[in-house]
């Protein structure tokens, strides 16, 4: 967890929130990537011919999980500038929930979408862990954002 906290830094170059060079952004998706899966090569414990049949899996199912993180990193960038020039109305509430629950649902068909392929790799045993580390990063990064990401303000 300690190697959690140095990547949630990154975490912002990833979406851009702290960093506006694009080469800055992309050295934090790499760190932030290198860090997960040096995260799954350690707790998942798996075989030469386990990491042979994950890799390439992973790394497809990481492009298209990143490519919606991209949009929800859109999002947040979009509503802290709104938040900072005093432009919310309810009408881009609206429009904001709407597309984080869309955000929220395409990230879940990905991993729906994926499973049958984790299970063909790994043994299920392993493929819940291999959940349940995803799930342990996103929360972290998650809560770090909460930290950062002001609220709306409804007055």
């Amino acid at each position: 967890m300690k190697r959690l906290t140095g990547f949630i830094v990154l975490f912002f170059l990833f979406f851009g929130v702290a960093a506006s060079a694009n080469d800055e952004r992309a050295d934090g998706r790499a760190m932030i990537q290198a860090e997960r899966q040096e995260m799954i090569r350690s707790e998942l414990h798996m075989t030469d011919a386990e990491a042979t049949e994950f890799w390439p899996v992973y790394m497809s199912y990481r492009e298209k999980h990143d490519e919606i993180m991209r949009r929800y990193g859109d999002l947040i960038k979009d509503y802290v500038r709104r938040y900072d020039d005093a432009d919310l109305s309810d009408e881009y509430a609206d429009e904001m929930i709407e597309t984080y629950f869309g955000i929220k649902e395409e990230l879940l068909q990905v991993q729906q979408q994926f499973l049958p392929k984790f299970r063909d790799a790994l043994p299920a045993l392993k493929v819940a862990r291999f959940y349940q580390l995803e799930n342990r990063f996103n929360t972290v990064i998650d809560a770090q954002l909460a930290t950062v990401v002001p609220l709306v303000d409804p007055s």
